[in-house]
This record gives structure tokens, C-alpha cells and sequence, in this order.
């Protein structure tokens, strides 16, 4: 992807920009993911937090309990209600809300967690990694195909 990205809310009060690759990108179905977009899942991009920051207005957060039984913090738009990322102790990235990006069109998430929780009329792709709960291997699949998969896209325009 070619950086920096950049995203914010909805007003555009709050806005961001990415200056290191992201770590990769994933559908969380847990039952928190859920209810916080009001979809069927949560679509998410691990970004490093010394890659990440905010250049226009601050978010507000509030502390939630996850599935896994960890703290989360999520940032959001106190004006438009937008959430931005996820801030999960003990994790060294944050989970940025990829739709919050300005250009979504390359998207293309390579795994789905937390499919315990998913709905049953959700169909996974047969080329995407699957976990019925938290990833077991903190991640690392994930990363290793998102890379894959950045080295072999080519950009279409």
C-alpha cells in the first residue's frame, strides 16, 4: 500500500494518518465487534503505534471488556460518533477501523476471527484464514499473509 494512509470520522473533526505498512487486516466476529459497527462483523487493520497518529482533533475513549477477557479502549468522534481504533492492553499495535480510511478500494482482508460468533448465514472464502476464537499464534498468520498478499498485489490504477 503505498503510505501515508490517511482516514478520520465522519464530520471530519478527527483525522489521522499512517506512515508505516500495516500489519495486516482481518473480519473480527466477536459479539463486541458486532454491536460496535451494528454489522456482522468488524473490519480490522493492525497498524504499529509509532506509525500512527492523529493530525487533526483528539478522540474521546471508553474502556470495554473484550471476549477474551482483556481491556480495550475504544477511540471514537465525541461529535459524530465514528470509532477510529481499538486500544487493547497488552497488544503492540493498535486495531484501527479500517472503513475510517479515506481510500477502502485494495482492501482485502485475508482472515476471519472470533467465527464462533459469526452469523449463520456467513460464507469464509476458502483462501482465508479462519479462527473460531482469538487467533492462537498472536497474530502471526495474519501478518504473514497480509504480507504475502502486498507483495503480490499490484496496484490496478
Amino acid at each position: 500500500m503505498k503510505l501515508p494512509l490517511r482516514g478520520g470520522c465522519q464530520c471530519g473533526a478527527i483525522r489521522y494518518e499512517i506512515s508505516k505498512q500495516p500489519l495486516t487486516l482481518y473480519c473480527c466476529h466477536c459479539t463486541t465487534c458486532q454491536q460496535q459497527s451494528s454489522s456482522a462483523f468488524g473490519l480490522s487493520m493492525l497498524v504499529e503505534r509509532d506509525g500512527f497518529r492523529f493530525t487533526q482533533g483528539a478522540p474521546s475513549a471508553f474502556s470495554i471488556p473484550t471476549d477474551s477477557k482483556s481491556n480495550k479502549l475504544g477511540l471514537f468522534c465525541d461529535k459524530c460518533g465514528t470509532r477510529i481504533a481499538n486500544d487493547t492492553e497488552g497488544r503492540p499495535a493498535l486495531s484501527l477501523k479500517a472503513g475510517s480510511l479515506d481510500d477502502r478500494a485494495r482492501l482485502r482482508p485475508v482472515g476471519h476471527i472470533w467465527v464462533k460468533s459469526a452469523q449463520d448465514w456467513m460464507a469464509f472464502e476458502d483462501d482465508t484464514l479462519i479462527y473460531e476464537g482469538p487467533p492462537d499464534d498472536s497474530y502471526y498468520a495474519l501478518m504473514e499473509r497480509w504480507t504475502a498478499q502486498e507483495l503480490t498485489d499490484k496496484p490496478t490504477s
